[in-house]
């Protein structure tokens, strides 16, 4: 047993440092560094001992991992989601996302039965998951770049972060019992489709106002931080276990937490976001580990047809949310820089212990839409100041840090600059006016002494 656990340590620790070297040679090259994490597993697929993988993971840890890396990433997307500016701020890029789902999960799935011959159950599931953008890459991507279709996309991918998770999952739970897909069918899954989202924010309200009630008041350095990620956990278990939705348990308790006042609840986010990329550079090693893509002409040529159908309708969604407010060019940046990240990978990831027929067939496109997004936002990316007129970076970081106190990414090296600025301007300003009553006063002085005189 010992042996056992050793070499699974060995093969997470052999994951761990590719994924280091890779995340540094992206650095260097200016590249996704999530692009190399998914070839560099994909490589390690190859590489074989006596006829078997050279790294091999048990479904259960993957499973476990799976999970855990679910639950911080919905936990950090939904933290970030502010209900007092829900019309300010996220009034349109709630529009599209929701636009976006709709028209995405009726005319994708269609798209998907038709090209790669899946049942529509599985093509409804396909949708679901290919229906977000991700946080961590699109705002890494355009990180530092001042403008408004920059804020925009960072706003969206926020919150259709959490929908893109959930969404799968309860489409599973509704129509994993049926023989077929008819109204007789789905009305008696209601019910129990029903209790389990009520189960699911329920557990979630509940534990959330109770641990962080109690964390408003009290913050001890070393805990605090550590009873956040155990609370998310907790939450999610419970919900499981009483018959509720997980994903969506975590995702009210999330919320809770980013709209209460919590003391140094920055520091607690920046610990989970930093905690998370642990289990993320796993994630996107092993997704490329596990999911083995058919390597013919045919499978690319399907799934590249596949990538422009889904451009053309989020194209159709942009325009339907915003016919007049952006102008062509900020349109076609917007319908291609919607990359896939940690939230489609970790689906995808979860989705391969389901055991669904068909489903292994529509991971595979799955697998290649990050791939293909990915290197799209890059190229779109290089050229934004044509299409924005603003310069982005292109060095894509695994897990880049989203402020919780803002929705928006802004450069912290222009804060600090225009911080430092208003603080010496205030310096000034005060010692200007302190000499100015004191010559006042010293005037006022005179003019009493020279009146008694």
């Amino acid at each position: 047993m010992a042996d056992i656990a050793l070499i699974y340590l060995t093969g997470l620790g052999a994951l761990l440092l590719v994924g280091l070297i890779c995340s540094i040679i992206s650095a260097k090259m200016k590249l996704s560094a999530v692009l190399f994490l998914i070839l560099s597993g994909i490589g390690l697929r190859y590489i074989k001992i006596d006829g078997q993988q050279l790294i091999q993971i048990p479904q259960e840890v993957i499973l476990a991992l799976g999970i855990l890396t679910l639950i911080l990433v919905v936990f950090d997307a939904s933290s970030q989601f502010k209900l007092r500016q829900i019309g300010f701020v996220f009034g349109g890029a709630l529009k599209l996302t929701l636009i976006f789902i709709i028209f995405i999960m009726v005319l994708f799935t269609i798209a998907t039965n038709l090209v790669t011959g899946a049942n529509i159950f599985v093509s409804l599931i396909f949708a679901a998951f290919m229906a977000g953008t991700s946080p961590d890459i699109a705002i890494a991507i355009l990180g530092g770049a001042k403008s408004k279709i920059v804020d925009f996309l960072a706003i969206e991918s926020i919150i259709n972060t959490p929908l893109i998770v959930l969404i799968p999952f309860i489409i599973i739970d509704l129509f994993r019992n049926m023989q077929e897909i008819t109204a007789s069918a789905i009305v008696p899954q209601l019910i129990p489709f029903l209790q389990q989202i009520v189960s699911g924010v329920g557990t979630g309200v509940i534990i959330g106002l109770l641990v962080f009630r109690v964390m408003s008041r009290l913050y001890e350095e070393r805990l605090s931080p550590i009873a956040t990620v155990a609370a998310a956990l907790l939450t999610y278990v419970l919900a499981e276990n009483i018959g509720g939705n997980g994903v969506l348990a975590v995702t009210t308790m999330a919320v809770i937490f980013g709209n209460l006042y919590i003391v140094h609840k920055q520091t607690l986010g920046n610990f989970i976001r930093i905690f998370s990329s642990f289990f993320q550079i796993l994630v996107f090693i092993l997704i490329g580990l596990i999911i083995e893509i058919p390597w013919t002409a045919i499978f690319f040529l399907k799934s590249f047809i596949l990538f422009i159908l889904y451009l053309a309708i989020r194209w159709l969604a942009i325009e339907a949310s915003f016919w007049t407010k952006y102008n062509w060019k900020e349109k076609i940046f917007m319908t291609i820089n919607a990359p896939k990240g940690i939230a489609t990978a970790v689906v995808i990831f979860l989705l391969s212990t389901f055991e669904i027929p068909s489903l292994n067939r529509i991971l595979n496109y799955g697998l290649i839409f990050i791939i293909y997004s990915i290197i799209a936002s890059t190229i779109v990316a290089k050229f934004s100041e044509f299409f924005i007129q603003v310069e982005a970076k292109t060095t894509v970081e695994v897990a880049p840090k989203v402020p919780l106190s803002s929705p928006l990414t802004k450069s912290s090296a222009n804060d600090k600059k225009n911080y430092k600025k208003k603080q010496r301007n205030s310096k000034v300003s005060k010692a200007s006016r302190r000499d100015k009553r004191k010559k006042t006063s010293e005037r006022n002085h005179k003019n009493r002494r020279i009146s008694k005189r």
